[in-house]
């Protein structure tokens, strides 16, 4: 059976797994055999903090900050307040975890029922059926998608029955700045 041998102190040194031995106590004892490198230094290193932010950036676009103004417009096109990317595989992982174990508990929970998944593989195929499409044609296809569920969400009751949203520039000031009252 081997062995792994990771305890090494230097970060740089690659690390080691030995041969399988095999021990019979009637044979000579033999050298061991030299070890082989199971992974290079370049394997081991951790993604760099560039490397995460473009790659969350990527995955959430929404999430993205916005780029300044300062930049040439030419280069950039005019910002939509919608997405203009949907990843097929955020789709698919949305309506698969809709019905697993997980999204039923939170549906009941929050909802008190299990809400249908519907839209989540709606989502879903409509990416796969745009996959393909030129860019620009996509960019807007997408757009109006996400136009078209928020219609649909500011349509029905929803959470600004009750709270006011917030304007864009608009700061919270002073809060939590009234003394409580006390009994």
């Amino acid at each position: 059976m081997g062995w792994l041998w990771s305890s090494s102190t230097d970060s740089n040194a690659p690390t080691y797994r030995s041969s399988p031995q095999c021990s019979n106590p009637s044979a000579p004892a033999a050298a061991p055999a030299p070890p082989t490198p199971i992974a290079t230094e370049q394997e081991n290193l951790p993604p760099t903090e560039a490397q995460n932010t473009a790659a969350f950036n990527a995955a959430f676009p929404h999430l993205a900050p916005s780029t300044p103004s300062s930049l040439s417009q030419s280069t950039q096109p005019p910002q939509s307040e919608y997405p203009d990317t949907m990843s097929c595989r955020q789709a698919f992982d949305s309506a698969f975890y809709c019905r697993s174990l997980g999204g039923a508990f939170n549906d009941i929970y929050r909802y008190g029922e299990l809400k249908s998944c519907s839209d989540h593989w709606s989502d879903f195929w409509f990416c796969m059926r745009n996959k393909s499409k030129a860019e620009s044609v996509k960019r807007e296809l997408i757009i109006e998608r996400y136009k078209e569920k928020e219609a649909k969400i500011r349509g029905g009751p929803n959470s600004e029955d009750v709270w006011r949203a917030r304007r864009p520039n608009e700061r919270l000031r002073n809060a939590f700045q009234e003394p409580l009252d006390e009994e």
